[in-house]
């Protein structure tokens, strides 16, 4: 977790994607630590923060084959998540199915492990992997 997050900042984090819950390592990983758990309202599959205000969100769609992107403005610190709900534990073998939609964007409460849907114009943005990148950074292949 990004040492500004509002809550586990500087923390390790592992997803459980069909748990619905994100496990936190406590204290940086050090000997004693402890871990917490989140229980999330969905199945995520990845988690993104948003460390500046502007900056494009960049999501891996493996249904497309894309990498798709988000742009805009951003609440600085906002922590987004790639929602997967037919990736729970209890989801369908057929799916999309009702009450299992396709893979959306979600903003995640890190206090109550609630998710609510982001409105997006365009076109759909079903994400499973995900990155912020601020305005400056430079990225590299390699």
């Amino acid at each position: 977790m990004p040492s500004s997050g509002p809550r586990f900042a500087g923390d390790f984090m592992l997803t459980s994607q069909g748990d619905k819950e994100q496990i936190f390592v406590l204290r940086g990983g050090k000997l004693g630590s402890r871990l917490a758990i989140l229980r999330l309202s969905q199945s995520v599959d990845d988690t993104a923060w948003a460390r500046s205000p502007f900056g494009r969100l960049y999501g891996a769609n493996t249904s497309g084959d894309t990498v798709d992107v988000v742009t805009g403005r951003f609440p600085a610190g906002s922590i987004f998540v790639a929602v997967t709900p037919c990736d729970a534990d209890n989801a369908p073998a057929t799916c999309p199915a009702p009450g299992f939609s396709p893979n959306y964007l979600g903003s995640l409460n890190p206090w109550t492990g609630y998710i609510t849907r982001v409105p997006l114009s365009g076109p759909a943005f079903g994400p499973q992997g995900m990155v912020f990148i601020s305005p400056g950074w430079v990225v590299t292949p390699g």
